[in-house]
């Protein structure tokens, strides 16, 4: 895998039960009216036109069980949005093990491309996993584990065979730079005290422990070193590339967000604050019952998706407020255009977070190095 975005899973194709059907079959249950019909999600995939609710609806059903006045009760549905707040709320107020050695991060990770072999072009996809291990005044240790690649569908191995069954590695066709060959594990490890880092962004974990636990002052606080990315990416980036500053910046602070998340150890406040932070930003809204790429369902921020354009997803689980998963799909294809379902898609799902007072265990010879590791 050249792309080294160490960071599984397969996304499954199941959808989600039909809301519609579900209340339709309570209904009849309780001897009530068939309810209005409601929209149905298909899926993670959200129309960019959809509009998403943000007010909680109310349906009347009678009472099971015989009551003597027949009386109805009245029950709220909460809206999506409701739905996120709640789960952040819950998020924010955890009291969070103290005195812990290591912040331990792991994940799974997915990337779909298209490649082409022998006159062959076939869709496969790559899986990897990592771990990371970070902490105030520790090294930070980087395990990451090729899963191997493998055609998406039965026409994509068909074509693959075709081909003559060539060896996969995901995007690195010839196999010569690939950074997580299938059954092996990279190790890096480094003693910089930086946990985040960007072109021109780097934070310690001391530093992310400080982020402010409240939306608009986190908000604030990262637009303070947006300045320096600006001028860099209009230094680096050709001009014809490069978008307009507040389309640049408000993915800056999506791709900021996801990276507090899933690899920092940021407090829950701070992290409760991400979701409200991407919540709110320009063309972003929150969708209930949303899959992430194992399967799981949560409540999910999405932006993006409009024509041309790639949807970012971050699920979160409603109850513990912790995230599920992030995704990336990829735009429909133009009118005329042939692109096959699936090319591009990347997803990244949430194994486990957390701190430990567990070591990470590295191989001799593999500490320190600041490349590309070592591979065992």
């Amino acid at each position: 895998m050249n792309d080294f975005r160490l960071v599984d899973a397969v996304m499954p194709d199941v959808t989600p039960p039909d809301p519609a059907k579900v209340a339709e079959a309570r209904a009849r249950v309780l001897g009530g009216r068939k309810p209005r019909r409601v929209p149905r999600w298909a899926g993670v995939l959200v129309a960019a036109t959809a509009t998403v609710a943000v007010i909680g609806t109310v349906t009347v059903v009678p009472r099971l069980g015989g009551d003597p006045a027949g009386q109805a009760v009245t029950m709220t549905r909460a809206s999506a949005g409701e739905v996120l707040a709640a789960a952040a709320d819950r998020l924010a107020r955890r009291p969070e093990a103290t005195g812990r050695r290591y912040w331990r991060g792991e994940t799974e990770h997915s990337n779909r491309v298209r490649v082409s072999v022998a006159g062959h072009t076939f869709l496969v996809e790559e899986r990897g996993g990592q771990v990371l291990w970070v902490g105030p005044g520790r090294k930070r240790v980087i395990v990451a584990s090729g899963l191997g690649t493998r055609p998406v569908t039965a026409a994509d191995r068909a074509e693959w065979k075709k081909a003559g069954s060539p060896r996969l590695c995901g995007s690195d066709t010839d196999c010569e730079n690939d950074m997580l060959p299938a059954g092996k594990t990279r190790y890096i490890v480094t003693d910089a005290e930086e946990v985040l880092q960007r072109a021109t962004l780097e934070l310690s974990a001391r530093e992310i422990r400080d982020l402010p636990r409240d939306p608009a002052a986190l908000r604030e606080r990262l637009l303070s070193y947006w300045p320096a990315e600006w001028k860099a990416r209009k230094k680096d980036v050709p001009a014809q590339v490069v978008r307009a500053e507040a389309a640049e910046r408000d993915d800056w602070l999506w791709s900021i967000g996801e990276s507090l998340l899933l690899d920092t150890p940021a407090t829950p406040g701070t992290r409760a604050a991400v979701y409200r932070m991407l919540a709110g930003l320009p063309g972003a809204r929150v969708v209930d019952g949303i899959r992430d790429a194992d399967g799981r369902v949560g409540v999910a921020v999405l932006r993006g998706g409009g024509p041309g354009e790639p949807e970012k997803q971050l699920v979160i689980d409603r109850e513990t407020g912790d995230p599920l998963g992030v995704r990336e799909v990829p735009p429909a294809p133009a009118t005329g255009r042939k692109t096959l379902p699936g090319t591009g898609v990347y997803s990244r799902v949430v194994k486990r977070l957390g701190w430990t007072d567990d070591e990470p265990a590295v191989p001799k010879g593999c500490d320190p190095d600041s490349g590309k590791g070592c591979l065992r």
